[in-house]
């Protein structure tokens, strides 16, 4: 077997590797989104957490961003999420979004 074959099948099997780990971060970033802004909803608008929830919903809005950039989804990257996610006005505004 000629080295160029192995060096190709192992660089193939490298990239599949990393494919599954950006594809694996990705869905948990979504994840995280998702359970931070279902606990920011579920709480009442006075309760002393919800600030607390808010910046959580924030941090993972802002994870998931830079995980999809890292994978090479740049292009409407915040207006893709906000299409999939039900993302609180008050988490964009948090991040400087002017309702994005």
């Amino acid at each position: 077997m000629n080295s160029r074959y192995f060096k190709e099948d192992h660089h193939q099997g490298l990239e599949w590797e990393f494919m599954k780990e950006q594809s694996g971060a990705l869905g948990r970033a979504g994840d995280s989104l998702k359970k931070a802004i279902k606990h920011y909803r579920a709480l009442p608008p006075s309760h002393p957490e919800r600030e607390k929830a808010l910046a959580a919903v924030s941090d993972a809005l802002w994870q998931l961003q830079m995980q999809r950039e890292f994978v090479g989804f740049v292009d409407s990257n915040l207006q893709t999420i906000l299409a999939e996610f039900d993302v609180p006005k008050e988490a964009l505004t948090k991040l400087g979004h002017q309702g994005d």
